[in-house]
């Protein structure tokens, strides 16, 4: 444990003005519209046309390594941008976007980028990048979130980069292989399957890259040493396969040194053609760094950061920006940070002002992202994930000054890249850190989020992490918690959605977005009309044989396209930075990793459980409706009139009525409402219970095409809204295409009482939520900034969701939070032209932070419209909901 010296660990005494240029630099990133990049793409197909990497049914890991060197060793070394493209004014009528360029004065001590641009699109072709092929000459006007593209960059892609791939993507080689079109395969393959969008999707089409890289060799003993290992591990082999590895290390390890040397002579260069002295210095200073790391060990904290920063620039060239996590960077760079200011090297000041640097430069990028996509993950950035707090390796309190000058670091910024995370433990971390988790919520309005360690490590070391392993988890892009460079698990490859299971149960086997009719295809088994169960035991039954269908295809598909993966990408850089590959001599899509896992994110839990628990009062407790009935209801939207006096009297008889009630918590039981459970022997949180408990299980007993299980997480991004507009009638009482509920979060306006919502959450299984969880409140703020009441209750409502009364449970495994009025929801989602300065709200969506601008209605009406608590009642707020 470490000495917290700080004599105000909120630094307070700190503000943005305080570093001017830094503060001009955050205003350019905020006015800049991101600028797709076509140098990677270019790159990466001259190689593979030159070395003849397209007609070879497999590539290996050592012309992967070589193509990456051939990058690294020829993109443009940049030091200084200073320009950009802002998103100016629009066309009258046509409503069109026009950008505009502008210039900037660049103070950042790093140089570098991830891409050429000053906030960059990386494009892998070798992935989805051609999902933009359409938009090429139309996204640089497109209304929401537009990408600036030039006449001439796009010529380049539809004439030299696209065509040469359109066989030769991830998803094209698994279809040609698996999938084949026009030999008698079937109308609704896995792949076609997924193309329905409401089923599940997997997203190995477009990445793997949901995990976190270790720097602590990088930082500690440098890449010369790294290489150095390689060389002997290469020469002491005597297999193929391991020497062709090892080689391949060397070669990306190298490319690595000389891209960084590359960044040395340009900044030399322009230290040379400077007229005011700091300039030059400045450069000369980041010149002298870059000749040194990440070569050599760091042996400064701006050394540390710049390892770290020139190791993660190479592996986006490699892996695409989607969830790709830094992990626990307080305990990494702490020991430099502590001997600098021993030392009188660096201030508690100057570190908060480098790490507010190290954050722009982290957010330098944001995702490919067509205008279909902005639909379900509108708004997102890479989700990089940055974790502080918890424990150390003994179960110690590991918070340290620079967890707060962290902290301090995210107040100051307020940006949604990257994404912070916070670990606290309640019988180790000090009250006081939980405090100043909650005042950074409250200053930011959205982040970090909090994650329970003694839940966690619980449910990691019940899936077989080693104890020491699971305590040093970070969180990988929105959730989702793995071992530290240990762990390669694409907690992102499936995304299920849960109520097409239901759906599927109560049309025997079909669903209505695919037909009904007797011609129409057949999805699932045929399971049996309901109308025959005479038992909520037979409906689960055939619930779960739904869902095992489901599960089987989507594992499946995601099995067969990592098997693509392992024959045509395998990431030689990232593997040389991770805890595993260096010993066994084996690429992490091989297996190569300590730990193997796949991840699994199940969407639309809280309406599958409160679906669940109506059809099990009114149809088979109560008996008051059939089943052909209830399907009409469903079929029509709940807005046909019909007789359903005999369910409530003083209702109007229609389907209208029978929505009212099954979606009222007074009477029907929902998910995450204990007080209005247990009535006619009906509970919907042991519903919730049961579906992830069973949904751990069938996930759990399936192996990836790397010999490890699944594991399987409550996280939504923004697929909630997506699945949800797909969506018809649910018996919940939820109408067709609205929004599901996010993450493990309850139904919005069903959960009036805050205590008895954490305690129904809490009591969850935590070992069946190993793949992380996205619980989402929304507190109405405090009157009055750093209120020490609303703060310590804030603090105390935590510890209490953490601890739990009950022996049983592990308590809440995360909880994260919008503490925004809603009137600034209101004004932000009706006349942003006249608040330009909401354009920098930051929202926490379900699992990642955004701004509330770059969000679609649909995200925009279901942040809006959930249940808002008051803090010092722990009662709902009533408000109506937002029309879209």
């Amino acid at each position: 444990m470490a000495a917290i010296t700080l004599g105000d660990p909120s630094l307070s005494h700190i503000r943005l003005s305080d570093f001017g240029p830094l503060d001009d630099l955050r205003n350019a990133y905020f006015r800049a519209c991101p600028e797709i990049c076509i140098e990677r793409p270019l790159l990466i197909t001259e190689f593979h046309e030159k070395h003849g990497l397209f007609k070879q049914n497999r590539i290996s890991v050592l012309d992967k390594a070589k193509a990456y060197r051939y990058v690294l060793e020829r993109r443009v070394p940049m030091v200084r941008h200073g320009s950009g493209y802002e998103k100016a004014s629009t066309v009258p009528f046509s409503g069109k976007s026009v950008l505009k360029r502008f210039s900037f004065e660049d103070s950042s001590p790093f140089a570098g980028s991830t891409t050429s641009k000053f906030k960059g699109v990386p494009l892998y072709p070798e992935l989805i990048a051609l999902i933009m092929w359409p938009e090429l000459s139309s996204v640089g006007t497109r209304q929401a979130n537009p990408f600036h593209l030039s006449k001439a960059e796009a010529e380049e892609l539809n004439v030299r980069v696209f065509p040469r791939w359109m066989n030769h993507s991830i998803s094209e080689l698994a279809r040609k292989r698996y999938y084949p079109w026009g030999t008698g395969a079937s109308r609704y393959d896995d792949m076609r399957l997924l193309q329905n969008m409401v089923f599940f999707l997997t997203s190995k089409p477009l990445c793997i890259s949901h995990t976190i890289p270790d720097f602590s060799r990088a930082v500690g003993v440098g890449l010369n040493a790294m290489i150095d290992q390689a060389a002997d591990r290469m020469a002491a082999a005597d297999d193929e396969a391991k020497i062709e590895f090892y080689s391949a290390l060397m070669e990306v390890l190298q490319g690595i040194t000389a891209y960084a040397h590359r960044l040395a002579d340009r900044a030399a260069y322009l230290a040379g053609l400077q007229t005011r002295d700091e300039d030059k210095e400045r450069l000369l200073e980041t010149a002298r760094i870059y000749r040194k790391v990440p070569a050599n060990p760091a042996s400064t904290f701006r050394e540390g950061l710049t390892t770290v920063w020139i190791c993660w620039t190479a592996i986006h060239l490699e892996n695409p920006n989607v969830g790709l996590s830094l992990g626990r960077l307080d305990r990494l760079l702490y020991p430099l940070y502590e001997r600098d200011v021993k030392d009188g090297r660096l201030t508690p000041d100057d570190a908060v002002e480098l790490v507010c640097y190290f954050w722009l430069k982290i957010g330098d990028h944001v995702p490919t992202m067509p205008e279909t996509g902005e639909q379900l993950f509108g708004g997102t950035g890479s989700n990089q994930a940055i974790t502080v707090g918890g424990v150390d390796d003994d179960g110690g309190d590991a918070v340290n000054d620079l967890t707060y000058v962290i902290l301090r670091a995210v107040e100051l910024m307020k940006l949604r890249d990257p994404n912070l995370n916070a670990r606290y433990h309640p019988h180790v971390n000090t009250r006081d850190y939980l405090k100043r988790l909650c005042e950074v919520n409250i200053s930011t309005g959205a982040t970090p989020a909090i994650h329970n360690d003694k839940a966690v490590i619980k449910a990691l070391t019940a899936k077989g992490d080693k104890p020491v392993w699971a305590k040093d988890y970070g969180i990988v892009g929105c959730v989702e918690p793995g071992s530290n460079g240990r762990h390669y698990g694409h907690s992102a490859s499936i995304l299920l959605n849960l109520p097409s299971v239901l759906e599927l149960t109560l049309f025997r086997g079909k669903h209505r977005r695919t037909g009904l009719g007797r011609s129409d295809p057949q999805i699932g088994p045929v399971t049996g009309d309901p109308a025959d169960f005479t038992s909520f035991e037979q409906f689960m039954d055939a619930f779960e044989e739904q869902a095992l269908h489901l599960i089987d295809r989507s594992v499946r598909l995601n099995n067969n396209l990592g098997k693509v993966h392992q024959d045509y990408y395998p990431t030689p850089i990232l593997s040389s930075f991770f805890e595993g590959p260096m010993d066994n001599g084996k690429d992490l899509i091989q297996g190569g990793a300590a730990i193997n896992s796949s991840g699994v994110a199940v969407i639309g839990l809280a309406d599958t459980a409160d679906s669940l628990s109506a059809i099990r009062k009114w149809l088979f407790a109560k008996k008051r409706i059939t089943f052909p009935e209830f399907h009409d209801a469903l079929i029509n939207d709940f807005d046909k009139n019909l007789d359903y006096y005999d369910l409530i009297d003083d209702m109007k008889k229609s389907h209208e009525a029978l929505g009212i009630l099954l979606g009222n918590y007074d009477l029907t039981p929902k998910f995450g409402n204990r007080v209005g459970n247990l009535h006619d022997g009906v509970d919907a949180n042991a519903i919730a219970a049961g579906l992830v408990t069973m949904l751990d299980r069938a996930y759990g007993e399936k192996l990836n095409y790397r010999n490890a299980p699944y594991r399987v997480g409550y996280w939504t991004m923004t697929i909630h809204a997506g699945f949800g507009k797909l969506t018809g009638a649910l018996p919940s009482g939820r109408k067709a295409g609205e929004n599901f509920a996010s993450g493990i979060t309850p139904v919005s306006k069903v959960t009036p009482h805050l205590t008895e919502t954490l305690n129904s959450v809490a009591g969850l299984p935590a070992t069946a939520l190993s793949g992380g969880v996205a619980l989402n409140l929304k507190f109405t703020p405090p009157s009055k900034p750093k209120d020490p009441d609303y703060i310590d209750t804030f603090a105390a409502v935590v510890n209490t969701y953490f601890v739990q009364d009950d022996p049983n449970t592990a308590g809440g495994v995360e909880v994260q939070f919008n503490i925004i009025d809603h009137k600034t929801f209101l004004e932000a989602a009706k006349h942003l032209d006249k608040h330009p300065e909401l354009n920098e709200l930051l929202v926490r969506v379900s699992g990642y932070t955004a701004y509330f601008k770059d969000l679609n209605p649909r995200m925009r009406k279901e942040i809006i419209d959930r249940t808002e608590y008051a803090l010092n009642t722990g009662e709902m707020e009533p408000y109506n909901p937002f029309p879209l």
